[in-house]
């Protein structure tokens, strides 16, 4: 799996050793299951990658629109609807309806990084 670019110059991953391309504006939020991967697209649903989630990171790193914010989850801002604080836990919702739950330092990272990118509308704290 690799990083590459379209001819219009959209980033994207080349998966399947070559035979399928994804750009990464299509993919809402990537789940590690050990040595398995499930991305979860905008388009084309949940595909299955025999890659590791870190092959995955280390490979969408360099954007800022992707944010790991626990241990097995990277997800893609733009598909990001809130996060919020539910006795004492963060939780991200995205778009779709799914609900993440963060980890407490990690999550409180994620929260600032929001906060300090100017995005401080997608923070809400349920009492």
């Amino acid at each position: 799996m690799k990083t590459t670019f379209t001819h219009a110059g959209n980033p994207c991953l080349v998966l399947n050793y070559g035979k399928q391309a994804l750009l990464t504006k299509e993919i809402k939020y990537i789940v590690g299951d050990g040595n398995y991967s499930s991305i979860t697209t905008k388009t084309q649903g949940v595909l299955l990658s025999s890659f590791t989630l870190r092959l995955f990171s280390d490979s969408l790193g360099s954007f800022q629109n992707f944010f790991s914010p626990r241990k097995g989850l990277l997800i893609n801002i733009d598909y990001l609807e809130n996060v919020f604080q539910k006795d004492g836990v963060y939780y991200a919702k995205m778009k779709d309806g799914n609900q993440h739950m963060l980890s407490r330092r990690k999550g409180r990272a994620f929260v600032e990084y929001l906060l300090s990118n100017e995005l401080d509308n997608l923070v809400y704290t349920i009492k």
